[in-house]
């Protein structure tokens, strides 16, 4: 008799994070291309046009930057980015797919951080088309020196999308309420810690932001040095870690059964 052998029978399945990382994100590009979500994507790239429209008055290169930075990249975007981001998290801990999601041979904080990594690559592809469209629309205006202010629009897109992205799968698991969490966090650091004129002011995402696009706007309010691209992009990535870190580790604590949410 063989004494050695196990009396459970070897996993059917044998854990790997590469494929599982394929997995997720053939999942998440193929709700990308889905009908319906680009019928909604279009509805929204129609309502940016109206508030391009009855947006920046001028044929200025100074009217477009001021828009686009204090209104579309400072606001929409992390609105938008948030709220999806969100909802994408949300929609794996339901009753239809949590039991599919957690029976699968993947740790929980990896699970977290691939589906980040695909939703946030998506996002910023729908983003950049926003953005394209947009420039598209300055150009027909005849706003002036686009070629230097749209790559720099793009960059502060991409960090804002990631940090909020983040923030966004953070309050997903931490409640189905997450737009409650989301106006709380704008409220007290956005709009409130983000105004004080101090060093303090660094931990609002999108103040790091406006400070480095502050040479676009000539923004004569700013009293601090403001950080080139490579501080701000660390900033937004310690961000982006931290919350992913919280997210991933209540994700792994929280008691998740196929009932009602929570």
């Amino acid at each position: 008799m063989n004494t050695t052998s196990s009396p459970f029978p070897a996993p059917r399945v044998t854990p790997n994070l590469a494929n599982a990382f394929g997995g997720v994100w053939r999942l998440m590009f193929r709700r990308f291309l889905l009908p319906g979500h680009w019928l909604t994507l279009a509805a929204g790239l129609a309502v940016l046009v109206l508030l391009f429209v009855g947006g920046p008055r001028g044929k200025m290169t100074k009217d477009f930057v001021e828009w686009t930075v204090n209104f579309y990249v400072t606001f929409l975007v992390p609105a938008l980015a948030f709220v999806t981001a969100a909802g994408a998290m949300r929609d794996e801990m339901k009753a239809s797919a949590v039991d599919y999601v957690l029976t699968r041979p993947v740790p929980r904080p990896a699970w977290v951080i691939f589906k980040y990594a695909a939703h946030t690559l998506c996002s910023q592809l729908e983003f950049m088309l926003a953005l394209a469209v947009l420039a598209i629309l300055a150009w027909v205006r005849g706003v002036p020196d686009l070629a230097n202010v749209v790559p720099k629009i793009l960059c502060a897109q991409v960090l804002l999308v990631a940090a909020f992205s983040a923030l966004g799968f953070l309050a997903g698991v931490l409640t189905a309420r997450y737009v409650v969490v989301g106006l709380a966090y704008g409220g007290v650091v956005e709009a409130g810690i983000g105004q004080i004129p101090t060093q303090l002011n660094r931990l609002s995402m999108t103040h790091q932001v406006r400070d480095w696009l502050a040479p676009l706007v000539s923004r004569a309010e700013l009293t601090v040095a403001a950080p080139g691209l490579v501080g701000t992009a660390a900033m937004i990535a310690l961000f982006c870690a931290i919350a992913l870190g919280v997210a991933a580790a209540w994700f792994t604590r929280r008691e998740i059964s196929s009932g009602a949410e929570s």
